[in-house]
């Protein structure tokens, strides 16, 4: 049908599509706008990484996000033979039909296209207003498009941090320099929630005990003041909480807040507070050591439980083995590991892989 909604006012969809770099999924009231008004069947943006670069991104894909907006999946072939600027009828895309699109070059040797599939039901699909509206929003496509390379690439930096942290069962609390909380994650608020030792109180972070308290007062005041442009990894304090009545004890490292670097200064001074979670135990994977080191099943529950501290015979009886054979597994377990100590095999499991795979069990 005629797209006579279209005009060449598209302050609307430049509004939608600057603003879209704060949504997640990113731009997603702009595909759906630009497919409404174009009558579209979908609507893709394809950004492809420079020279060397084999990391493309399509963004609006068939991603379950329910949008109905997906995109046409196009033959990158056929894109990379687009001229730059021009909209233009393009072929290949991954349903068959054909498909509008407008190539916009990326700094650093990058490129984006902006892709509309033709509705299901072409005939009478105007195309070239379409085209003309692909043309008027070239200019603003050329500003909006590099910013994604500037928010993903230190987003998705930071989502593999998380990942990682909460994968690995460390908690990690960002305060000011009064202790006020800017941040925690999940793994911090569930540890705190299980002790009473360290407890989030009007937004601050407090410890149970008043000379607890001024030691991490103390040391979350030293290390904002250390908040630094550039990151130094042996600046940080250590703080021990102890419970006045139980023997339970909860360990902190406390650091500088995140390098600010290239700004002069942070806007406000910030200190990192790092926790594990003293419930969470200590042993290693059976899975994952006989994975990373070779070993039996029987072996890899052997290591596990000297790893854990127990002694050979301790780990005979609980293993339900004699002591010769636990001494057999284990001349096989030095073999496997490059070691011929019993205190040297605790060292190389202990700084295995195996020691950061988190709450969840074997991997």
């Amino acid at each position: 049908m005629p797209i006579d909604r279209v005009a060449p006012d598209t302050r609307h969809l430049v509004d939608l599509l600057f603003a879209g770099l704060a949504e997640r999924p990113i731009w997603t009231r702009f595909r759906a706008e630009l497919a409404r008004v174009s009558g579209a069947g979908g609507v893709a943006l394809v950004i492809r990484g420079g020279t060397g670069a084999d990391e493309t991104a399509v963004i609006g894909g068939e991603d379950g996000s329910g949008s109905g907006h997906g995109p046409p999946l196009p033959d990158l072939v056929a894109l990379e033979g687009m001229g730059e600027l021009a909209p233009q009828r393009i072929v290949g895309t991954g349903r068959g039909g054909p498909a509008l699109g407008l190539r916009v070059p990326l700094p650093d040797g990058m490129s984006a296209w902006l892709v509309l599939e033709a509705p299901a039901a072409p005939k009478g699909w105007d195309e070239l207003g379409v085209m003309d509206l692909l043309a008027a929003l070239a200019p603003d496509l050329s500003r909006a498009l590099p910013l994604y390379g500037v928010i993903a690439q230190p987003e998705r930096a930071r989502l593999v941090a998380e990942y990682v942290l909460e994968a690995s069962g460390i908690g990690v609390v960002v305060v000011t320099a009064d202790g006020t909380v800017l941040s925690a994650n999940a793994t911090a608020r569930t540890i705190m929630a299980r002790t009473d030792l360290l407890r989030l109180r009007d937004g601050r972070l407090v410890a149970s005990t008043s000379a607890d308290q001024a030691a991490l007062r103390a040391a979350v005041a030293a290390m904002a003041r250390a908040q630094a442009p550039r990151l130094d990894p042996a600046c940080h304090c250590s703080v021990a909480l102890a419970d006045p009545v139980g023997a339970a004890r909860l360990t902190l490292i406390v650091r500088p807040g995140p390098p600010y670097w290239p700004v002069s200064a942070p806007l406000r001074r910030t200190a990192v507070v790092i926790v594990r979670d003293p419930a969470q135990p200590a042993t290693l994977p059976p899975g994952d050591l006989a994975a990373l080191f070779g070993l039996t099943a029987a072996e890899a529950r052997l290591a596990t439980r000297l790893a854990d501290g127990e002694g050979l015979d301790e780990a005979a009886l609980a293993l339900g083995i004699t002591r010769n054979t636990a001494r057999s597994q284990l001349q096989a377990i030095f073999a496997k590991t490059g070691v011929n100590r019993q205190g040297d095999l605790v060292r190389v499991l202990l700084g295995s892989a195996a020691n950061h795979v988190g709450p969840g069990g074997e991997g």
